[in-house]
Order: C-alpha cells, then structure tokens, then sequence
C-alpha cells in the first residue's frame, strides 16, 4: 500500500532532484522511498559506545596498564 506525502523545498533544490531522477532513470517518489528508508533503518540500530565498539580488540589480557604505557612511550619515544 502507498501513501501520497508532501514536501516543501527550495525550488532549486526541487529541480535537481527531478534532474537527478531523470539521469538515473527512477522517480523522486522511490528516491525519497529508499532514502527515507534507509534513514529509519539505521536509527532504529541502538547505537554502541565507543567503549562497545573495540571491545575485545585487544588479543592478550593488559595486567598493568601504567607498565604497558610506560613501555610504550619508552618504545615510540626512546625516553
């Protein structure tokens, strides 16, 4: 089932969207259809922390995170 929806735009931008949608050879309709879409998609995806998102990165367990440190900017700096 389809539902007739209005916009408002800026003639301008209004023109290139049809020019965009002639070149690609599809309507405005499905344009903002899969646009439209994709947008709802990814906003119902919960988002993940940065925490969350390189959680398990690391390969072997950090004991002491001061040593680890100290050592590496031993090792990059020379210091």
């Amino acid at each position: 089932m389809t539902t007739k929806l209005s916009l408002t735009l800026k003639e301008s931008t209004a023109q290139k969207i049809k020019e965009y949608a002639e070149k690609q050879h599809t309507s405005v309709s499905k344009i903002a259809e899969e646009y439209f879409s994709r947008l709802t998609e990814e906003s119902n995806k919960p988002m993940k922390s940065l925490v969350e998102e390189f959680a398990g990165i690391a390969t072997q367990p950090i004991s002491n995170i001061e040593t680890e440190r100290e050592h590496y900017l031993l090792e990059k700096y020379g210091k």
